[in-house]
């Protein structure tokens, strides 16, 4: 007689600061998942709002983790010390789970047990729910996630469940990123040897705000992208498939540039292509390691200029 497998339960971790007037939504809509076992942990990371007596609200429904405000990195870490499922899901306060989104993760994973991560598209939009664009395909990294997540991306946090083994065995979110965090943790779980899976059909819901961290700290995505990346890379033996993370990393040194470049010109209140070139040539003598980017930026509108 055939052995049924058992479908694996899930760990989600909402960490939350000040979240009052979203956080209920997030819940919710985790709350809301049928056809697939889930325990809620929420990570108060030390709200002075309203957010602790909406959370009360929920009774058992929940398991609520309370800290004085250390970060988002240390909300989620903290949250992992409360895992009991065997799938891990991160979602953001403000984000949104769809219906049957657990199911279906829940699926794949009893389904390959030997993947580790498993991840989906996702659609941005403003907390109204008005459109801003959309990821309706997993990536595709699954061939060789670390030489192919520098040059496409990693998935959202909201669209990778990660094995409870897999986590443990990278420990975790670095909590000194207030930026790139997760950046850092998809690159850490390719390099730990975890294998990745896309998920079709899956796509989560994220919602953008004008005040959230990754917004106002926008300008230190690119420089602080290129440390990530170029640390993973610093110690990894180089292989032919180098060539392909190394191309990303120049795309990720060119965009770093560029914002660079842009803030200078902005605080010095120039414009046009004068201010392009003084404010590359500024970001340069601050940041001689910006040269390599430069070269190729300027190869690059040579070319386009004789066309």
């Amino acid at each position: 007689m055939a052995t049924t497998v058992p479908d694996p339960s899930f760990s989600v971790v909402i960490p939350v600061f000040n979240g009052e007037s979203f956080v209920g939504d997030a819940i919710d809509s985790v709350l809301a998942q049928e056809g697939a076992s889930f325990q809620l942990i929420v990570v108060d990371d030390g709200s002075t709002d309203a957010t602790p007596k909406i959370l009360a609200e929920y009774g058992n429904a929940l398991l609520v983790h309370s800290q004085s405000n250390r970060g988002e990195g240390a909300a989620r870490n903290a949250g992992i010390a409360h895992m009991r499922g065997e799938l891990a899901l991160f979602l953001d306060a403000d984000d949104l789970l769809p219906a049957e989104y657990l199911r279906r993760f829940a699926l794949a994973a009893r389904d390959a047990p030997n993947i580790e991560v498993f991840h989906c598209g996702w659609r941005a939009v403003t907390l109204d729910g008005a459109p801003l664009y959309n990821q309706g395909e997993p990536l595709a990294i699954d061939c060789d996630p670390f030489h192919e997540l520098p040059v496409l991306g990693s998935p959202h946090i909201d669209s990778m469940v990660v094995r409870l083994s897999a986590l443990k065995r990278i420990g975790g979110f670095d909590p000194r990123l207030q930026v790139q965090a997760d950046w850092d943790y998809c690159l850490r779980l390719s390099a730990s040897g975890a294998r990745f899976r896309g998920v079709r059909e899956n796509v989560a819901i994220i919602r953008r705000r004008p005040d959230s961290v990754s917004a106002k700290r926008r300008q230190d995505l690119g420089a602080v992208g290129v440390a990530v990346l170029e640390r993973h890379l610093r110690f990894h033996p180089r292989c032919p498939s180098c060539e392909r993370a190394q191309m990303g990393l120049r795309a990720w040194r060119r965009s770093a540039l560029r914002v660079d470049a842009q803030r200078i010109a902005a605080r010095f209140r120039l414009s046009g292509r004068v201010a392009h070139c003084i404010g590359m040539l500024i970001a340069i003598m601050r940041r001689p390691r910006h040269v390599g980017a430069a070269m190729a930026e300027l190869a690059e509108r040579l070319s386009i200029a004789g066309r």
